[in-house]
């Protein structure tokens, strides 16, 4: 959807379903002109909402931005950590594999979420209390401390290296732009150069035979 596209005015009594409209609003003026240029108003009239019902909502711009800020949050922890839950009551890791791609398939297909995430952790003056980011990290650490990566990795730098990267890759290439068949093509590239980088960058090989079999090899 264009983000210079006014949505119909909508007469809608119910507030929860009116506050989405609004957040999805502001996540198109985030993905589009970014967090300087956002404003309670202009998600108003993008919404198609009434702009007092709108400061009903959001009294002030910041409270709107770190309302979508949350909401995409929220979203990708959904997304990623979903269906993790039995993996974690019975002690079993999250497998590296199932978790890049998951990570490389959000990022491919929800560019705007990506690219609002991305300006608001940047806006956060080096302070990240992302509950996504946070959760990341926690359960990268736990992945550490079960043997499964080495001692010596920085978490906090790997999850950096892991997490930005594959939500800047889709915007890199332009893949908003291309078609299904290239999207999946580029996914696929990064997917396998960042397996193979962490496998024998920060991994231990010994735990997870069947990766090095998969991505040990000769590229072809």
């Amino acid at each position: 959807m264009s983000t210079n596209t006014k949505r119909a005015r909508r007469n809608n009594t119910d507030p929860e379903s009116t506050r989405q409209e609004i957040l999805q609003a502001a996540l198109e003026v985030l993905a589009k002109d970014g967090p300087e240029n956002l404003s309670v108003t202009e998600v108003a009239r993008r919404a198609g909402v009434n702009r007092g019902t709108a400061y009903q909502h959001f009294p002030t711009r910041e409270d709107l931005a770190h309302a979508t800020a949350n909401w995409v949050s929220q979203r990708m922890y959904e997304e990623f950590y979903g269906d993790a839950k039995e993996l974690w009551e019975k002690n079993e890791p999250y497998p590296p594999d199932l978790a890049q791609e998951r990570l490389s398939n959000f990022a491919m297909n929800n560019p705007e979420l990506s690219q609002a995430w991305l300006f608001d952790v940047m806006t956060t003056g080096g302070e990240v209390t992302d509950p996504f980011w946070k959760e990341y990290v926690h359960r990268l650490q736990e992945f550490v401390d079960e043997g499964h990566g080495r001692k010596d990795v920085d978490v906090e730098v790997f999850a950096f290296i892991t997490l930005v990267s594959s939500l800047l890759w889709p915007l890199w290439v332009g893949a908003h732009a291309k078609g299904d068949k290239s999207r999946k093509k580029m996914q696929q590239r990064f997917f396998d150069e960042m397996m193979r980088l962490v496998l024998f960058g920060s991994l231990v090989p010994e735990r997870h035979a069947e990766l090095v079999e998969r991505f040990g090899g000769k590229r072809t």
